[in-house]
């Protein structure tokens, strides 16, 4: 047999005495490593491009503006029209994984919780881009070098 079962979490006591169940999904050796490169590659492409598309407000708003934009809700209020087109661009990014992933079965709660992981590492990533940017020596912002440095240096942590 050329798949394997996978089983991903661990059996957890959810509430009182229940047991919350194993999510499985089938994937073979090769499919499981491109999978694996094919999502880290999605979510570096995706987050690198939200940030050189809304850099100016991104740098200029308070680093919680990028929450509601991750994940297409406001506690109060809406959505800006640069936090809606950063959604449009996290939501099908998000999906596509999900589909790679090839669950057999996943109930609501499960699929909350892969995306809540998901739409986590987006935010601390975006969020790390936006200070370390904020953080550049004054040197490099007067000369006006470092832009392409940044990312090149996050894509070489992102690797790591």
């Amino acid at each position: 047999m050329s798949k394997k079962e996978k089983i991903t979490g661990q059996r957890i006591n959810a509430t009182a005495d229940k047991e919350q169940e194993y999510i499985t999904f089938s994937l073979s050796k090769e499919e499981d490593e491109i999978g694996i490169l094919t999502i880290k590659e999605l979510i570096d492409k995706t987050t690198n491009m939200v940030f050189l598309s809304h850099k100016e407000r991104l740098l200029s708003e308070p680093i919680t503006y990028i929450v509601p934009a991750v994940w297409g809700k406001k506690k109060h209020g809406k959505l800006t029209i640069n936090q809606q087109e950063i959604h449009n661009n996290i939501a099908p990014m998000i999906s596509n994984i999900m589909k790679i992933f090839k669950f057999k079965e996943i109930n609501e709660a499960q699929r909350f919780t892969i995306e809540y992981l998901i739409r986590g590492l987006v935010i601390s990533k975006i969020t790390y881009m936006v200070e370390a940017f904020k953080n550049r020596p004054i040197d490099e912002i007067q000369s006006g070098e470092g832009n392409a440095d940044l990312l090149d240096s996050l894509e070489i942590l992102g690797n790591a």
